[in-house]
């Protein structure tokens, strides 16, 4: 089977990203994606906190999730959804969503990031945490292809979340982002190389690109690594996507002949 990366260019307007995610999926879904992986953020980079009040959805509602349910049922395409926020009641905030979508449009699973994005990098501040509540926990879904690890853009950086009870037997992990240029740079690729070489998984890491509301610039650079850690295929610059065949078989070949996961002796 084929996966795809779409790597966009997303604004403060959720019509408008919306038509750009179609566009793109269909081309990759045209090209032979089965599954096809779309960034944090997609349908919407624009990060005041009273902008997002005006775009955040319930759960299974919304322009945001029926549009990406429809495509997915027209495409006859697993869309995963990057990220969406959705509303918590109880506290006014969102949780930063990635939804996963089969090929009849059906939510099938989701996953609440954990781990919010409050830096500061080269003089720029961020506060995810001013307009987002945190999940509380791992999750991952089952394919008719593999088992799925979820993960959304600074969660990277904590491998405790990959190596979780929840991701045992994990064969591809996804990385929906909104990679800010400066640590794109000094970090992207090492990060997930890494989370691909120390758990023999997959790693498909669709990313925002370029400019967007306001000053945040993202990386690009949007990618699918195999067990090994060998770059597959790679976008660096520009809206599009990159497509790669998984290989479970060979994962699994990979595994049994290193069988490092089994000779952990520290949980």
């Amino acid at each position: 089977m084929k996966i795809a990366a779409i790597q966009m260019n997303s604004s403060d307007q959720v019509n408008s990203n919306l038509i750009k995610a179609k566009s793109l999926l269909a081309v990759a879904s045209d090209a032979g994606a089965d599954a096809c992986f779309l960034p944090e953020n997609f349908a919407f980079m624009g990060h005041p906190k009273e902008l997002l009040n005006s775009v955040m959805e319930d759960e299974e509602s919304g322009i945001i999730q029926t549009e990406i349910s429809n495509i997915a049922k027209e495409l006859k395409i697993w869309i995963i959804a990057g990220s969406i926020p959705i509303r918590d009641s109880e506290t006014g905030k969102a949780f930063s969503r990635s939804i996963t979508f089969n090929d009849d449009g059906e939510i099938v699973g989701h996953y609440d990031k954990v781990h919010l994005f409050d830096v500061e990098v080269n003089g720029k501040k961020y506060h995810e945490s001013e307009a987002f509540n945190a999940g509380v926990r791992p999750r991952s879904i089952s394919t008719p292809w593999f088992k799925m690890g979820l993960s959304i853009c600074y969660d990277l950086r904590f491998p405790e979340l990959y190596r979780s009870e929840e991701f045992t037997d994990v064969e591809l992990i996804s990385v929906p982002s909104a990679f800010t240029k400066e640590t794109g740079e000094a970090h992207w690729l090492t990060l997930l190389q890494s989370r691909a070489i120390e758990n023999l998984a997959y790693v498909i890491a669709p990313n925002q690109w370029g400019k967007h509301y306001g000053s945040r610039e993202t990386f690009g650079h949007s990618v699918i690594i195999d067990p090994w850690g060998k770059i597959i295929e790679l976008i660096k610059d520009g809206e599009g996507f990159v497509l790669a065949e998984i290989d479970t078989e060979g994962l699994q070949s990979i595994r049994k002949k290193f069988p490092a996961l089994g000779h952990r002796k520290i949980k």
